[in-house]
């Protein structure tokens, strides 16, 4: 089978699964019966190329241009695909322009894959349903914790448990900003330090302010639990309010501040949560360290399940486990 594949947001995760792509090629074909070409790539900085023989995937995995500016709508209704994958920047504060791209795409009878949370977080339902009424996909593998099997985990592995809530650390740049203060960084000097290894972007405020961490609760809220959630209802506080004083007392104590989300069944509701937690040392989330994430769930049938990803280390090995959820979904579809 080939899957002509379009590319809305042209950037470094993009790139990294291009790379992926040429670098298991030969495996795919043989192990999957698996064929792919790129017939479209756009970005805000690079602008647009649609080819419906095939971009060359060498030249773009490289490209510092891509050709002249495009809407996003029309590049959408102009792509000879039949996958976009949606890239584009996160907005947590409202899930745009990325849910309009995702709508878009499955109106006009395209699969759809996304590393992006925001329309998962603010528009599950509808665009679950209307993959459904189109008979497409719509898969995410990679909203939550990078290339890490979540979503497909319970597609499969878990049919037939209910979700009764969860509980974890889902942003890597916290983790590492916490870990490094208490090793003796200032609070200035080890978020530049994560912006330096490239884990923090230039503005790290979503971070920081527990923004995308609040976006990944509710994504794994509506698809796992059943929720219908929205990034603004969620309890958030971020890890700004902890002192220098508060952070190393802990650690002097045996003890970890980690940025712990959660959900909770409160009756028929499912009460999320973000925030900073001082968590002892027999606590499981308290050897989480560096760029590391966890999550345990919580299901009606088994005991506490718990998926670990472990320290990335680098930009470039957290970008390429990323575009290996992308990947895995193509393989899905």
């Amino acid at each position: 089978m080939t899957l002509r594949l379009a590319i809305l947001g042209y950037g470094n995760v993009a790139r990294a699964l291009v790379r992926l792509l040429l670098l298991k090629d030969a495996t795919l074909r043989a192990e999957y019966g698996f064929d792919w070409r790129i017939t479209g790539a756009i970005s805000r900085r690079l602008g647009a190329a649609l080819d419906p023989a095939g971009l060359d995937p060498q030249a773009l995995a490289a490209a510092t241009a891509l050709g002249a500016p495009m809407d996003s709508r029309d590049f959408i209704a102009r792509c000879d695909a039949d996958v976009l994958i949606e890239l584009s920047v996160l907005v947590p504060q409202t899930g745009q322009p990325a849910t309009d791209h995702v709508r878009a795409a499955l109106g006009r009878g395209l699969h759809v894959v996304t590393a992006n949370k925001g329309p998962i977080a603010f528009a599950y339902r509808e665009l679950r349903d209307l993959a459904a009424a189109q008979g497409r996909r719509l898969l995410f593998e990679s909203t939550v914790m990078d290339g890490a099997p979540i979503f497909s985990m319970a597609r499969t592995g878990l049919r037939g448990a209910t979700f009764e809530g969860f509980r974890g650390i889902l942003n890597s740049t916290t983790n590492l900003v916490l870990g490094l203060v208490e090793s003796g960084r200032s609070f200035d000097g080890a978020v530049a330090e994560a912006q330096r290894i490239g884990v923090a972007e230039a503005d790290p405020s979503n971070d920081l302010d527990g923004w995308d961490a609040t976006v990944k609760t509710v994504v794994l809220a509506n698809v796992l639990a059943g929720a219908d959630a929205r990034p603004p209802e969620v309890d958030r506080t971020g890890i700004r309010g902890l002192s220098v004083d508060d952070i190393r007392a802990a650690a002097a104590a045996g003890e970890h501040y980690k940025l712990v989300c959660s959900g909770r069944r409160e009756g028929d509701a499912l009460r999320l949560r973000v925030a900073p937690e001082r968590l002892p040392a027999a606590d499981p989330l308290s050897a989480v360290s560096g760029t590391s994430s966890s999550v345990t769930f919580y299901t009606d049938v088994l005991p506490p399940l718990t998926l670990v990803e472990g320290h990335a280390g680098s930009a470039l090995t957290t970008l390429q486990t990323t575009a290996f959820g992308v990947l895995a979904d193509l393989l899905a579809i």
